[in-house]
């Protein structure tokens, strides 16, 4: 038995000396974190849309798009295919919704040997052309919460998560549940896309009505845009928007859209000429402007 024990280790010897050792032995290679980012989309039935979603990595607070990673699109759990990110990070796959209603969009590396990421998940609002549109301005459905300030400083974050977001108004969910069986929402809110699962959560934990949500940039002109854009792609039965904020009802009313305002009853804001106002969300579920033919 001991004359076997020397016996191996004077070939393992052997080996070392004779140069075997320079057979390269796989090393595990750390994967570089990165995020994918899925936006929600509208689409018609039986007519193709262009999906997309766009590989990350944040450095000093900025995206970095993550090129030549492959990357699978799955709508309600079925695959469609693959694709390669872009030098941008984005990854684009054509599809044709079957039907109407709301579809689960779901993107996922198809092996990520460089990078690694969890999946991203989105909605596709399938809708008839001719179904009657309304926009949801979501900061108009969440109660209001006093931002905590110290001197100068906005402290709303402190003792919160990232991306934590306030309770609904009362009725709110009830409301649009009601407003849904008319016509087809589309939830809007300034932020950023990467906000969106986030924001389907909250939906989904209130009991609000399905339907795809889409990331505003701040600024005056950021609604008025999305709406001429989807206008000009052929959404011309874009019919009505709730808000509580006075410059986005002025551009409905000047779109020519039914204009909802949530104006609490104490409230000293100037409503815009043509604006319809109500100080509680149950209001809406009945409001003759909002049952469209």
């Amino acid at each position: 038995m001991r004359s076997l024990v020397f016996c191996f280790v004077l070939i393992s010897a052997l080996v070392g000396l004779w140069g075997f050792s320079d057979i390269p032995v796989a090393i595990p290679v750390s994967r570089e974190s990165a995020e994918l980012i899925v936006p929600d989309v509208l689409a018609q039935p039986k007519q193709p849309v262009l999906l997309s979603a766009r590989l990350v990595k944040t450095r000093l607070f900025m995206q970095i798009g993550l090129g030549g990673e492959p990357v699978e699109f799955l709508v309600d759990g079925t695959s469609i295919g693959q694709t390669m990110t872009g030098g941008d990070g984005w990854a684009r796959k054509e599809f044709i919704p079957k039907k109407k209603g709301v579809l689960e969009l779901t993107v996922r590396l198809a092996h990520g040997k460089r990078v690694k990421a969890q999946s991203g998940t989105a909605i596709i609002g399938s809708v008839k052309r001719t179904r009657p549109i309304v926009f949801v301005e979501l900061e108009a459905t969440m109660a209001h919460v006093e931002t905590p300030t110290f001197g100068p400083f906005d402290l709303s974050g402190f003792g919160q998560t990232q991306r934590s977001f306030p309770q609904p108004m009362p009725g709110a969910a009830e409301a649009l549940t009601a407003v849904s069986k008319r016509a087809a929402l589309l939830y809007l809110l300034v932020g950023k896309t990467s906000q969106s699962s986030d924001v389907h959560e909250w939906l989904a934990e209130h009991a609000f009505p399905s339907g795809p949500v889409f990331m505003l940039q701040p600024g005056t002109r950021a609604l008025v845009s999305k709406i001429e854009s989807w206008k000009d792609d052929g959404w011309t039965h874009i019919k009505a928007g709730i808000s509580h904020n006075v410059d986005s009802v002025e551009e409905y009313v000047d779109q020519e859209l039914q204009a909802v305002m949530v104006l609490d009853e104490d409230a000293e804001e100037d409503v815009p000429e043509g604006a319809i106002v109500v100080s509680e969300w149950k209001e809406i579920a009945t409001l003759k402007a909002l049952r469209f033919k």
